[in-house]
């Protein structure tokens, strides 16, 4: 049994979809992003992808509406993701001093970048230092280690992100490079 032939999306009802649904789209979008102008951009990519996969897309008039809500809700998420991330590397530029700005003075060796770690590391309580090791060490989860410290999960969350503010104010000479060691540690 042959397959139908995919006709594509005649331009006329493209044309019908896009001046009937552009603006309650536009608003749809504004539910997700306080931002008109990137709504109305986000709403325009959604029906510039409809059109150019016309050819592939075997949408019925009653799943085309459907499509393009969830297309455009998924967009507004992924737009918002991305603006976490923009926020996320600008907050750590404020921090962060730029590599040019470091003096020769300040390259250190792997094995220095661990030696100044296990010394702040020394400087905390014993339970942060134990979280912190078996954590990022050991790899364990949050999960594993409150089980084996007989504490909640929370407790080892909240013990993680105070040795990590230890290590940042204690160590904030040397951003760059505690970064560099954080992802060798991920």
């Amino acid at each position: 049994m042959r397959k139908p032939v995919s006709q594509s999306m005649p331009e006329s009802r493209f044309k019908n979809l896009f001046e009937q649904y552009y603006a309650p789209f536009c608003l749809y979008a504004r539910r997700f992003i306080n931002e008109g102008a990137v709504c109305e951009d986000i709403v325009s990519d959604v029906f510039a992808a409809l059109w150019r996969k016309r050819d592939e897309l075997e949408l019925e008039p009653s799943t085309t509406i459907a499509y393009l809500k969830t297309s455009v809700r998924n967009n507004c998420l992924n737009y918002l993701k991305h603006q976490n991330h923009v926020y996320d590397y600008e907050e750590l530029c404020k921090v962060a001093p730029p590599m040019y700005e470091m003096s020769p003075d300040s390259v250190y060796t792997l094995m220095e970048l661990y030696e100044m770690l296990h010394a702040s590391l020394n400087k905390l309580p014993e339970n942060y230092r134990k979280v912190f090791t078996l954590y990022f060490f050991e790899g364990k989860t949050h999960a594993e280690i409150a089980q084996e410290m007989d504490l909640s999960v929370k407790s080892i969350d909240r013990y993680k992100q105070k040795v990590m503010e230890m290590l940042r104010a204690e160590l904030k000479d040397y951003l760059p490079c505690l970064i560099l060691l954080q992802m060798l540690c991920d």
